[in-house]
């Protein structure tokens, strides 16, 4: 019985990256000279990766009717373009990179080995859109895109076209496509009409955070998630990227607890690296037009242009570990197993959490922690008592502090997290930049942090 294309097709259809010998076997045990003739006569639909003896295939999904792959590139720290490969879309799902160069994520064993992946690269996870600043993004440029302005309706296709589009300055180090990459060299012979001095800080950041607000939609701020803006400022002679959050201008009880929390994330991070030694974002707090501002150096950057990989705990742990409500001290344990992270992040990653969960820390999902390759923690952010967030209508409802406790087994890190804890509530209680009523709340949690300690 002769075979056509169109079995191979068929076969594919039902089989997504099916081997060649499944392949074979399955189209009336035709030779792989043979398979190899079935698929140049499909131009443009077949994506193979692998070696020879363990190739496989798929059909590639038309990406808004396009059959081309997409260059992915990353820039380096001094700001220079390199091919990381080519991504494909596979049908009915998922994709395949052929890399162009040593991937510097790992890659779980089996077909992910070879380029293959179950939806999109999880490093390309993290430069998609998200929070505050992506959904401003969607409500700017969805409509145009032809996307879905809700963020939470996106399909890897629409995460694909937009950052294809306009993904030319995400997190990290990666930009997908030529479009995107053209905006990025456009940028790049422009950044310094973009660089704040010093001096016009006090004007700037003010209308830098009004536009912020004005491109979004009324109320798409989620409960518990600052406003923010990202820029590049002048900070001791040399130009830095930075991420900036920021407070409301009006006096409320919820803006000073709004307020007061940025301040009290400055102060966690210097004390997170003061007495843990654990390396932290570095950040300052402005005061500016009536806001409070904490900005946040960014470690994905260096200088003006250059940039460096960074990759979340939640898209290495979806990607490779698939362990769900796992608290991260946990997860690095799984991580060290697997021989990803050494001893020395393991116990970091517990001091962290501890210290995390002993100053209120009510918000620390997967994506609040980030590695960079190798695998080693990135600098610690977003560390701050979340529990004392004012609610979504304003409210600002008293809170119990009650300290978390260990089980045997965690008892050593909980002390220096603890002892740590504590240092932090006395410097909180202390920092005239917050108000004297949440001052009187930090002292009153050092006492009984204390008293738990003892």
């Amino acid at each position: 019985m002769k075979v056509s294309s169109n079995d191979l097709r068929v076969y594919l259809v039902r089989h997504p990256r099916a081997t060649s010998a499944e392949l074979c076997h399955a189209l009336n045990d035709i030779n792989r000279s043979t398979l190899m003739r079935l698929v140049s006569q499909m131009p443009g639909e077949v994506i193979r990766r692998g070696g020879t003896h363990h190739s496989r295939y798929a059909l590639r999904r038309l990406l808004r009717g396009s059959k081309d792959g997409l260059p992915l590139y990353r820039i380096d720290g001094q700001g220079s373009g390199h091919s990381v490969g080519t991504l494909d879309l596979l049908y009915p799902g998922g994709s395949a990179v052929a890399f162009a160069e040593p991937f510097p994520w790992p890659l779980d064993k089996g077909p992910m080995q070879d380029g293959w992946f179950e939806g999109l690269p999880y490093p390309i996870l993290d430069i998609r859109p998200q929070g505050f600043l992506g959904r401003n993004f969607a409500h700017q440029y969805g409509r145009d895109l032809e996307v879905p302005e809700s963020l939470n309706d996106w399909t890897d296709d629409d995460v694909v076209q937009v950052l294809s589009a306009r993904g030319h300055d995400q997190s990290g180090d990666l930009i997908l496509g030529d479009l995107a990459y053209e905006r990025h060299l456009d940028a790049r012979r422009h950044w310094e009409q973009g660089l704040i001095h010093p001096a016009r800080l006090a004007e700037t950041y003010p209308a830098l955070a009004v536009q912020a607000l004005n491109q979004g939609m009324a109320g798409s701020s989620a409960a518990g998630e600052f406003p923010k803006f990202t820029t590049l400022v002048e900070l001791a002679g040399e130009p830095t990227a930075v991420i900036v959050k920021f407070s409301g201008a009006e006096d409320s009880p919820a803006v000073r607890r709004w307020a007061d929390l940025l301040v009290c994330e400055h102060v966690a991070l210097e004390t997170l690296s003061a007495e843990l030694g654990i390396a932290a974002a570095r950040s300052s707090i402005r005061r500016h037009g009536g806001r409070t501002f904490l900005e946040v150096v960014r470690f994905d950057r260096q200088g003006a242009l250059g940039r460096l990989p960074v990759c979340t705990l939640a898209s290495l742990n979806g990607a490779l570990l698939g362990k769900a409500g796992v608290p991260w001290p946990a997860l690095a344990v799984a991580m060290e197993q697997n021989g990803w992270l050494e001893r020395s992040d393991v116990t970091k990653s517990a001091h962290i959490w501890w210290f995390g969960r002993l100053i209120a820390n009510t918000d620390m999902h997967e994506g609040n922690l980030s590695l960079l390759p190798g695998l080693k923690l990135a600098p610690v952010y977003d560390m701050l008592p979340m529990g004392y967030a004012p609610l979504r209508g304003g409210e600002v409802p008293a809170r119990e502090y009650v300290p978390a406790l260990p089980l045997p087994r965690e008892e050593s890190a909980w002390r220096e997290a603890a002892r740590a804890a504590v240092t932090y509530w006395h410097l909180c209680a202390r920092d005239t930049r917050i108000s004297p009523e949440f001052r009187q709340t930090c002292q009153e949690n050092e006492r009984t942090l204390k008293r738990t300690l003892d």
